[in-house]
């Protein structure tokens, strides 16, 4: 089995994984090369769905994923024509988009479904950055909470060592003077 890489990023909603043109080709290797998906099979997944939603910064989306594994199943495998995927796709696929708050493109021009696309992209993607600095906080809150924890008790065993070497070093004197001053009045009784 092949290793396919891809960028998995933990958002709500439906387009969170994110892949390379390699990693798609590997899914499909007996059919397409990198630079096949990028060039051949791109332009016909990219009529089915606005490309907001189909490629973004970090990669193709799972909803391209999904476009080019269709396409690889019906027009490479089964003899479709592209035409006539892409409208069978669109009416397959058309909830995926439109549930990202893109409305039927006869509606409104291809600019606009994009644009609106791209918005709720932006969303998701706010989102996921505002969720991922809330963990790393509340991560930062309880390594502070443990660090005090640990500071607190460490504090405690200093002061209680401290109070051991202080007794240690008192009776040791003690222990000194006496023998000292014992030995001193042996002495001086032997004469």
């Amino acid at each position: 089995m092949q290793h396919i890489e891809t960028h998995i990023e933990r958002t709500p909603g439906a387009h969170s994984a994110h892949y390379t043109a390699q990693a798609i080709a590997a899914e499909h290797s007996d059919l397409a090369k990198e630079v096949t998906i990028r060039t051949r099979w791109y332009p016909w997944i990219a009529k089915v769905a606005p490309e907001p939603l189909l490629k973004t910064e970090q990669g193709f989306t799972e909803l391209a994923r999904s476009l080019f594994a269709d396409y690889a199943q019906h027009v490479k495998r089964d003899g479709m024509t592209p035409t006539s995927w892409v409208e069978s796709a669109k009416a397959r696929y058309s909830q995926e988009w439109q549930s990202a708050g893109v409305i039927e493109a006869e509606v409104l021009p291809p600019e606009v479904g994009g644009t609106l696309a791209l918005a709720s992209v932006q969303v998701s993607t706010l989102t996921q950055t505002g969720e991922e600095r809330k963990a790393r906080l509340l991560r930062m809150i309880e390594q502070n909470r443990s660090a005090e924890g640990n500071l607190s008790q460490s504090r405690r065993e200093i002061a209680e060592q401290r109070g051991i070497n202080a007794a240690l070093d008192e009776f040791e004197i003690e222990l000194e003077a006496k023998t000292r001053t014992l030995n001193q009045l042996r002495q001086l009784s032997d004469y």
